[in-house]
């Protein structure tokens, strides 16, 4: 069972390539075992008929003389039976004589076990044909292993036996050197196999990488859905990766909406509550009890508010919002509403700088930030964007009266209005501070250096981003 789960853990490369190897093997060695097995029926083909055709020629010189002796008619001993101590031998026994080849030297052949005789041929006197000669294999008279052709034939009403051999090296030699050969070109064939199914097996996954690395994109929030041009295999789960994106996205949009509308539900009711609490309690403790209640049900709402954001984004790694486009959107309706102060707006921020947040709550931070600096400024506003490492510092500085370090605290406090002539309600820095804190970054409020109020907000810097 265990080696089942390390299969079904492996690779698909792995698997494919173990798969194929296995086939390529076993695919190689059954070629070489058929042709080894091709090969060898044709060289002993060829012996065969070479040493048949040396026993067909004796039968056709062989006679009986008139003393009961085997008689030739003529000179047989040719090449290659004409070479003494070479395996290449004849030898023709009678029932009074023996005739052998020249290149026997006066040994002689012992007959090797053979096959069954086959069917005897109906009566007549048809010559032997070569079919019916019989093969064995045994040991010469040198000690050298022979491969013998026998025919039994009658002549002279007497039974006669014709050998005819060849060494058995005639066979395995060249059948030997072939193998050597037809090993090397497996060999390489087996190579050249292995080398194209890497290959095929590289280029067949690359789209499975494509795959990674687009939906590591979606991840990290540098694109919203894979991209469609994929192969025909791997679409349908592109599909359904992107439509689960879909669904997700639209989800992730109700929750916001839900959270939104819960958050400004809740929370300016409370603002005003404990604005109208404080103003009365004065030495009344049932005032400053309520006052007290009524920060510890902020707090909580604050507290279940921000776990309830986040987990409706599911945290900021996926969001990625670019900087410049929306501070330019939001510098363009910030002209529009203060158009009567002829307001001067000087804008630093890099074209490649990215936040990871959502483009919704970076809207709604920076436009807060922005249009507090509208109200306040005299004449000229800056803008400035610069990554730093994994965060991104945005500041909004103006050239207004600025706010002394009490005021600055103040400011941060939801409802709390430093002046009462200035429009608004107060919650415009808080829900900032609040937005910043939630996706892990913060509000700073300080003087500049030309005395107006320089807001630093510090937000994660998006994955990807360069």
């Amino acid at each position: 069972m265990r080696w089942r789960g390390r299969w079904r853990g492996a690779s698909l490369s792995r698997r494919l390539l173990l798969g194929a190897a296995l086939f390529i093997a076993l695919a190689l060695l059954l070629a070489t075992f058929a042709i080894g097995f091709a090969l060898h029926r044709f060289v002993q083909g060829q012996i065969d008929q070479r040493l048949d055709t040396q026993i067909v020629f004796l039968q056709s010189q062989l006679h009986m003389a008139e003393d009961g002796t085997l008689r030739l008619s003529g000179a047989v001993d040719g090449p290659p039976f004409d070479r003494p101590q070479r395996g290449w031998y004849w030898q023709v026994e009678g029932p009074r004589n023996t005739l052998r080849a020249a290149s026997l030297e006066d040994r002689a052949l012992a007959l090797p076990r053979v096959p069954p005789k086959p069917p005897h041929r109906p009566p007549g006197p048809p010559p032997p044909e070569p079919t019916d000669v019989r093969p064995a294999d045994g040991p010469g008279p040198d000690g050298m292993r022979l491969h013998y052709r026998v025919l039994q034939i009658v002549v002279g009403g007497a039974p006669v036996t014709i050998l005819a051999t060849a060494p058995r090296d005639a066979v395995m030699g060249p059948l030997r050197a072939a193998m050597g050969t037809l090993a090397l070109s497996l060999i390489a064939l087996g190579g050249a196999l292995v080398l194209a199914m890497v290959l095929q097996v590289r280029l067949g996954l690359r789209p499975l990488e494509r795959l990674r690395r687009d939906i590591a994109g979606v991840r990290d929030g540098s694109i919203d859905r894979i991209p469609d041009d994929q192969p025909r295999e791997v679409q349908p789960v592109v599909d359904e990766i992107n439509a689960l994106l879909a669904q997700n996205a639209a989800n992730l949009e109700r929750a916001r909406a839900h959270v939104a509308n819960l958050a400004h539900g809740l929370k300016t009711p409370l603002a005003t509550l404990a604005l109208a609490v404080s103003e009365r309690k004065g030495g009344d403790s049932a005032a400053g009890d309520l006052a007290a209640l009524t920060g510890l049900m902020e707090r909580r709402i604050r507290h279940h508010l921000g776990r309830a954001r986040m987990a409706a984004l599911n945290g900021p790694a996926r969001a990625r919002t670019a900087l410049a486009p929306r501070i330019a959107d939001l510098v363009v309706v910030q002209r529009k509403i203060y158009a009567e102060r002829h307001l001067t707006f000087d804008v630093a921020v890099g074209a490649d700088v990215a936040v990871a947040c959502e483009q919704q709550d970076l809207d709604e931070m920076a436009g807060n930030l922005l249009d507090n600096a509208c109200k306040w400024a005299r004449t000229v506003i800056r803008i400035r964007a610069a990554a730093d490492g994994p965060i991104v510092r945005l500041s909004i500085e103006d050239d207004g009266p600025g706010l002394s370090e009490q005021e600055m605290a103040q400011a941060l406090r939801p409802g709390a209005r430093l002046d009462e002539s200035a429009p608004g309600f107060g919650f415009g820095l808080p829900i900032a501070r609040e937005l910043a804190e939630l996706y892990g970054g913060e509000l700073m409020l300080q003087n500049a250096a030309d005395g107006g109020l320089r807001a630093t907000l510090t937000l994660p810097r998006a994955a990807g981003a360069a």
